[in-house]
């Protein structure tokens, strides 16, 4: 099957050629999300028959923690080798082979809670997370397809499909839970995944280019790719500003809730309307804005700015108010994060060639996931001390970012293959 390039592709197809990564970086997202909503009553219920017998709520606290940390370790450590793999196999081959991983995983993830295997459970989530790893070859895969200019455009796509499954997979997962068991979710996420897997087989296209040979990506490198994050001196400050940027947005969006409860009060009905706003309003931050500014100002302004924005609206989100003035703020960080997520990524796309898009996307895709670990055990410990203190220290992550681009990363840098 022929690739395609953003040279052979008229811009109006792009969206087209590259919508199957879309559906299925959306589809993980989704079942990560409805794995993070369904664990914790799963097991923290008193009574549960999926914790050990005699277990305190203190242990059940602590199993729910460690099987929710299986699955992002697993990305973390999966997304430098799917995405490098990409680059000397192509992205179908490797995208198809992650979706039988992932189709398996569930299938396990099932099995597990119909057999109440606690041991089945981490390993099938671990598998899980192995083969969700993919989001580095659909980023791959929209940078292949894309011109620099256009790519944080559909880079931004990305993040709103994502945004939209981490309000989606709570939803679903709970409503099929509620009437039907925790099984339920799980076993219809294997048949999801299944026509998923014939969909992208027969439909999606190669768009790595097809004059890269494989032979000018040892399958060494491929495996060891993660290492590069610390060796590769042209573009550590571009890893250094995305993953401040992880830590910053990721660790804000969930600690925002437990501040929400912590000074206002909420119920949980209350708190999940107000996430799922401020998902939504990334959502549409990259849907709407995104189009009009690319072409009019450069990727390196763009995440200067969106993230500063970001920042300042973390800050005016502490603001005396009550909830509204929390929400508002709140959501233009949402929106101006989602923007800098996108411009940033960009950013590092550019700066290599076609032939290191897998492993470097990969790389920023597991430093996403160790974003997200270390701003949500971190804002968790300290929102123990003082509700606002975890904001804060995000708001002040989110200038640091900003400040790396503005002293690290020169105005224009040429794409390279290193």
């Amino acid at each position: 099957m022929s690739a395609i390039t953003s040279d052979s592709v008229p811009p109006s197809q792009v969206l087209a050629r590259v919508a199957p990564v879309y559906g299925v970086v959306g589809i993980s997202y989704l079942g990560y999300a409805m794995m993070a909503t369904l664990f914790v009553p799963m097991i923290l219920s008193p009574g549960s028959t999926y914790a050990p017998e005699g277990s305190t709520a203190g242990q059940r606290a602590m199993l729910v923690g460690l099987l929710l940390m299986l699955y992002p370790l697993a990305q973390v450590i999966g997304s430098p080798v799917l995405g490098a793999l990409s680059d000397r196999f192509g992205r179908r081959p490797i995208l198809v082979a992650s979706l039988a991983v992932t189709t398996i995983a569930y299938a396990l993830i099932a099995s597990a809670l119909a057999a109440h295997m606690l041991w089945l459970l981490g390993a099938a989530l671990i598998l899980c997370g192995l083969g969700e790893a993919n989001a580095a070859i659909g980023t791959s895969a929209i940078a292949d397809a894309t011109t620099k200019e256009e790519r944080p455009k559909y880079l931004g796509y990305l993040w709103s499909v994502t945004s939209v499954s981490y309000v989606l997979g709570p939803v679903l997962g709970g409503f099929a839970a509620a009437h039907f068991g925790y099984l339920v979710p799980f076993a219809a996420m294997v048949g999801v995944l299944a026509a998923t897997f014939l969909l992208v087989l027969l439909f999606f296209r190669e768009t790595r280019p097809p004059d890269l040979s494989a032979r000018q990506v040892p399958i060494g490198a491929s495996l060891g790719n993660l290492g590069t994050l610390f060796t590769d001196r042209p573009l550590r400050a571009y890893y250094l500003a995305n993953f401040l940027l992880f830590v910053a947005s990721m660790g804000f969006w969930r600690v925002v809730t437990e501040y929400l409860v912590d000074m206002f009060d909420l119920t949980v009905g209350q708190v999940t309307i107000d996430y799922a706003l401020l998902a939504v309003t990334a959502g549409l931050g990259n849907l709407v804005l995104l189009p009009i500014l690319v072409g009019r100002i450069d990727m390196r302004r763009l995440g200067i700015l969106s993230t500063l924005i970001g920042a300042f609206g973390v800050f005016l989100a502490l603001l005396p108010g009550g909830v509204a003035v929390a929400v508002g703020f709140g959501g233009l960080a949402s929106i101006a994060f989602a923007v800098g997520f996108s411009a940033l990524s960009g950013l590092l796309s550019a700066r290599v060639g076609p032939e290191r898009q897998g492993a470097v996307m990969g790389n920023n895709t597991a430093l996403g996931f160790l974003g997200e670990g270390i701003g949500v055990m971190g804002g968790s410990a300290l929102t123990g001390i003082s509700p606002e203190l975890p904001m804060v220290l995000f708001g002040l992550v989110a200038f640091a970012s900003v400040a790396v681009v503005r002293f690290a990363i020169p105005r224009e840098e040429p794409a390279a293959g290193h």
